[in-house]
């Protein structure tokens, strides 16, 4: 099956490791080493174990670029997957972060490919920042994962990330939204788990 933007089908995480594993194999032949950091819906997917799939694997940064993009499109025409599924035109994010992203994590790592994923502060800094409508489900998700509770909380994050940008005012809207939707759930578990106790009590 031969990959092209119409044919290819949809990534989820076996399918990028799948992936990775190919472009690793095409790296080797070439004597190469490269590095790619990822950030998006497949960081969430592979770093945050987020259940999805994506159609693209964003990238901030991929190290011998030409010939790792090469390698993506030789992979494509083997796995049926989009020519573009490794894809550095991340168009997603209005701008780009300036501060490094110190806790990243390692998603793949063997002798001619390391894939590096955005850490959850860096990824929520960056959904903050271009808040769509479709990031809010990931916002949210982020918000939980990171205990987060104040818009405050998020402000900073997005501070050590965009440290010469406040965060834009539809943002800052759409956010607030998040936390308290995440809030009201929060309190309707805390209300189900003491009502789950006190019914033990009486059956005791």
């Amino acid at each position: 099956m031969l990959g092209s933007p119409e044919s290819g089908r949809a990534l989820d995480r076996a399918a990028i490791q799948r992936a990775f594993e190919g472009l690793e194999a095409h790296l080797a032949t070439r004597g190469l080493r490269a590095h790619i950091y990822i950030v998006g819906g497949a960081a969430l997917m592979l770093a945050h174990r987020r259940s999805r799939s994506t159609m693209d694997v964003d990238a901030l940064l991929i190290d011998h670029r030409d010939a790792v993009l090469a390698a993506a499109r030789s992979v494509a025409q083997q796995q049926g997957l989009h020519d573009n599924w490794l894809n550095d035109e991340v168009l997603w994010i209005s701008v780009l972060p300036t501060q490094p992203d110190v806790r990243a994590k390692v998603y793949f790592d063997s002798p001619h490919l390391v894939v590096t994923g955005a850490s959850a502060a860096h990824v929520l800094a960056m959904k903050v920042q271009a808040a769509r409508g479709r990031d809010l489900e990931d916002i949210k998700a982020l918000v939980r994962e990171l205990e987060i509770t104040t818009m405050d909380e998020v402000r900073e994050i997005h501070r050590a990330v965009y440290p010469h940008d406040a965060i834009p005012l539809r943002s800052e809207l759409r956010v607030e939204d998040c936390l308290r939707e995440v809030a009201e759930e929060r309190g309707h578990q805390g209300h189900s788990g003491r009502h789950s106790r006190h019914a033990g009590g009486h059956e005791r």
